[in-house]
């Protein structure tokens, strides 16, 4: 008797839902209105209502929500499935109904796109499921109505009459008992038209013997106790009508959408108008081409195509394309297209650059302040510059650039005292500030046998007709006057050396060919080029060479600096450094000054060097 009265009620149940179904589809008619503003024309869509329409011809009308469907909303596939109801996060979830081309129908409760819940399959044939689903199957309590008359009301797991249930036939037999995989199996009993009864065990939908049921005696017998009834109807009928009221409002938002949809439909479906395109600009920078424009129209803009790739188009119809553009130019075939499918396209030129570029060589800048080196409090530096003539127009190119720079490497590089530095430069290095310089400033302020002296000079050098002497030429010198105007080498080695140091270290940006940096003669009619003859210089004394001496000391022109004077100071930021042990050795900087300038110059210059090879000039922390 008990299974009687639970067999009645979910057929109670079950009967009131398809009232509710009754109703929803009778009230399609009424309305409710969206309260999120509308989308832009094109995404992203972020909380508001709007249509979009898909290159595979899916289309929505409905909210959104961070660019993804989102509220009440109506999805129309391609080939014509259609989902009007509730999303979330793209997918059905919710309240809603789902109708297939080919007939099926789905209305009820989703949730992740899959039936979940209470809901009604119609199938395009006339069968009719009521009841509950899990993951898009019959599974719970439900109700079958078949075409042909055969009714079940019961248990479904997967799709399949699994559990108690009751099948009623077309013919009036039934059946009331215990399923399994969509087979009677177990107990049961089965009623025949004849007014047979078959009670007892069923399997595979044989009745295999007979045996009396007490516990479904006992279901029926549930049914004879009117109270227990009234309560378990009560219930029913209240659950009925507050699902009922929840799918009416459901249906009054999906048909505001419908109608929305519906004139929306009607406006694409009237358009006659194609779609304008104006190209604003196209230009083109380096190898990099822009076309800038607008695309407008009637109803919507679908979408906006170079070469048949969507690009991106903002909700005022402005959009921006750039490319790379080979120095032949390129043509581009942009065309904008409208929801109706109408289109206007242009074809945009972009002109490409034909000029080669020139090959260009380029220098790292001098930095001298790249690593910090230990100091050298005693030391002195003197150094000279002159780019700048009084009696000759042939100029020392970047001369006095060269020593200006040289300064700070002389505190940075060889760690010693900004005071204890003095630098000439052009008309302030007269050959009697240079005389002056070395013997009164120089010897007054080295210490004996404890201060390192280092000497640099840029500028002009001359031999005497013979080579045998060697002149550094100060600014007021004469070319023409060498004996009487110049310096002499030896003589200003021997001044220094009157010092008394503990060494004495020097740079000479100088050649003593007769030929400048520029190539031009320092006294016209004298032999091309002079080769001066090697001389020994004093002990303790270490000198480095711009060039051989019948080669020409030669510019950098990329970096204005004196060939050898860059390479030297680039070598003293560290990297002649060749053993990497933080000391730069007068071999080392040799090594890689003389690299260097060979490269350069093309093997026309060759850097010499003369003295102790493995005095350690800079000295890192």
């Amino acid at each position: 008797m008990k299974y009687a009265f639970k067999m009645m009620a979910v057929v109670l149940a079950l009967g009131v839902l398809t009232k509710v179904d009754f109703a929803i589809a009778n009230n399609e008619k009424q309305t409710v209105k969206s309260n999120l503003p509308s989308c832009p024309k094109s995404p992203p869509f972020i909380n508001c209502y709007g249509f979009y329409k898909w290159a595979n011809g899916y289309k929505y009308i409905g909210e959104w929500k961070d660019n993804k469907k989102h509220g009440q909303g109506t999805h129309t596939w391609a080939n014509g499935d259609k989902y009007i109801g509730e999303w979330k996060g793209n997918k059905r979830h919710g309240q809603g109904t789902l109708t297939w081309k080919k007939g099926d129908k789905y209305l009820g409760e989703w949730k992740d796109s899959e039936r979940n819940g209470q809901g009604t399959y119609t199938w395009a044939n006339g069968d009719k499921y009521i009841g509950e689903y899990k993951d898009s199957k019959r599974n719970g309590q439900g109700k079958v109505t078949w075409k042909n008359g055969d009714k079940y009301v019961g248990e479904w797991k997967d799709s399949k009459r699994t559990g108690q249930g009751t099948y009623t036939w077309a013919n009036g037999n039934k059946y009331v008992g215990e399923f399994k995989d969509n087979k009677r199996n177990g107990e049961g009993l089965n009623f025949l038209e004849n007014g047979k009864i078959q009670e007892g065990i069923f399997k595979d939908n044989k009745f295999i013997y007979a045996q009396k049921i007490k516990k479904i005696e006992n279901k029926f017998a549930k049914v004879s106790n009117p109270n227990t009834l009234s309560k378990e109807l009560d219930t029913l009928k209240r659950e009925a009508e507050s699902e009922k009221q929840r799918r009416i409002e459901l249906e009054r938002k999906l048909a505001v959408l419908e109608n929305k949809q519906k004139q929306e439909q009607q406006r694409i479906d009237t358009d006659t108008r194609a779609p304008l395109l104006e190209i604003i600009s196209n230009k083109t920078r380096g190898k990099r081409g822009t076309i800038r424009g607008i695309a407008k129209d009637n109803v919507e803009v679908a979408e906006v195509t170079v070469d048949g790739k969507p690009i991106n188009i903002s909700s005022t119809g402005n959009f921006e394309y750039s490319t790379y553009v080979p120095s032949q130019g390129v043509e581009l075939k942009l065309q904008v297209t409208d929801v109706s499918g109408l289109t206007t396209s242009k074809v945009v030129s972009l002109k490409g650059n034909l000029e080669l570029a020139n090959p260009s060589i380029s220098f790292d800048r001098l930095n001298p302040i790249s690593k910090k080196v230990k100091s050298n409090p005693k030391a002195l530096a003197l150094i000279v510059g002159v780019s700048n003539y009084e009696n000759t127009k042939a100029k020392a190119l970047y001369a006095d650039n060269d020593a200006m720079v040289f300064k700070d490497y002389a505190t940075e590089k060889l760690g010693i005292s900004e005071n204890r530095i003095k630098i000439l430069l052009n008309d302030g290095a007269d050959e009697r500030d240079i005389l002056l310089t070395v013997r009164e400033w120089l010897r007054r302020s080295a210490k004996p046998n404890q201060s390192d002296i280092y000497v640099f000079f840029a500028g002009h050098g001359l031999a005497s007709d013979n080579g045998k002497d060697m002149y550094l030429l100060p600014h007021d010198g004469s070319p023409r006057l060498l004996e009487k105007t110049a310096i002499l080498r030896d003589e200003l080695f021997s001044d220094i050396k009157e010092s008394n140091p503990k060494s004495v270290t020097v740079f000479l940006d100088t050649c003593y060919s007769g030929v400048t940096r520029n190539e031009e003669m320092l006294i016209a009619g004298r032999p091309i080029v002079i080769k001066a003859k090697e001389q020994a210089i004093p002990d303790g004394f270490t000198l480095f060479s711009a060039a051989s001496n019948e080669q020409i000391s030669r510019p950098l022109e990329e970096a204005k600096h004196g060939m050898f004077s860059y390479f030297l100071m680039k070598g003293m930021e560290g990297d002649a450094d060749a053993n990497a042990d933080n000391k730069i050795t007068a071999r080392e900087l040799h090594i890689y000054v003389k690299q260097n300038v060979v490269q350069q110059s093309s093997g026309s210059q060759t850097p010499e060097l003369q003295g102790d090879k493995y005095r350690v000039l800079v000295q890192f922390n």
